[in-house]
């Protein structure tokens, strides 16, 4: 496996205020000063419809989850010295509860640009994008960045929790296939699994829900990477078969698997 020791200044993207740290929080922590930039940090209007997932987080209103979970991912980043900053886009949840449409992978991507340009970020690690949606939108709008600003590390980190469901992670890397992109297993020099599991502990109001205990689950288990590199192309086909491949037939690519389902 590849070992990456010099990873510049780091940027890693958060769909959710937990998901960065939850996925690559000891890579964080051997980092300081790495910079966290959460999409969906928007606050939603107090009097948008009571979701069901904050309504068995204890709240009694959209507003006031978010402000309790920027409260707590303050202190997370805090612990792990990293600087936060926050896209004003609001989770699925908001929007469907508002019966309006979630922001395009477009427009995200324009935003994470700017907030990528303005962090000085050489290694950007971003999430695979497994079974929620919003976590698929914001994959998705990283690899449209991702042919355009070579001078950038691209890293995709592995959903933590999501990974863990069946055949979830093998679906995504083959999507990524078909979009010409290869991947590479790699790993950190520098990381920090303690100082990981002090800052998990900060996201009080939504661990008892995930199944997250402390030194405990999936957020504690060795954390996964994957280096992102254009994928070599084939040599095209002659009417006597593969170019230069003589008698050894090509094999097929990997056909579209179906999309991963969205957590309600």
């Amino acid at each position: 496996m590849r070992l990456i020791d010099d990873p510049g200044a780091i940027a890693a993207i958060s769909p959710h205020l937990d998901d960065a740290v939850a996925g690559c929080g000891a890579l964080l922590a051997g980092a300081p000063g790495s910079t966290v930039i959460t999409v969906f940090a928007g606050v939603p209007d107090a009097t948008t419809p009571l979701t069901d997932w904050d309504r068995r987080c204890g709240f009694g209103d959209g507003a006031a989850a978010m402000k309790r979970r920027l409260a707590e991912d303050d202190k997370a980043l805090h612990l792990l010295k990293a600087h936060p900053v926050r896209l004003p886009f609001l989770d699925d949840q908001y929007m469907r509860a508002m019966t309006r449409a979630t922001a395009k992978a477009g427009k995200v991507a324009h935003a994470l640009d700017a907030a990528l340009d303005e962090a000085g970020a050489r290694t950007v690690l971003f999430p695979l994008g497994l079974f929620h949606s919003d976590h698929t939108l914001v994959s998705d709008a990283v690899l449209g960045l991702f042919a355009t600003r070579p001078q950038r590390r691209w890293v995709a980190y592995e959903d933590a929790l999501y990974r863990t469901k069946p055949g979830l992670l093998h679906a995504r890397l083959v999507q990524f296939h078909t979009r010409g992109i290869s991947l590479t297993p790699v790993a950190f020099a520098n990381t920090n699994a303690h100082r990981k599991a002090t800052a998990m502990s900060a996201y009080g109001s939504q661990m008892p829900e995930l199944g997250i205990t402390r030194h405990e689950g999936d957020t504690m288990d060795p954390e996964r990477y994957w280096l992102l590199s254009e994928a070599i192309k084939q040599a095209p086909e002659s009417a006597d078969g593969p170019v230069g491949a003589g008698d050894a037939g090509g094999q097929p690519d990997p056909r579209h698997p179906a999309t991963p389902p969205r957590r309600q």
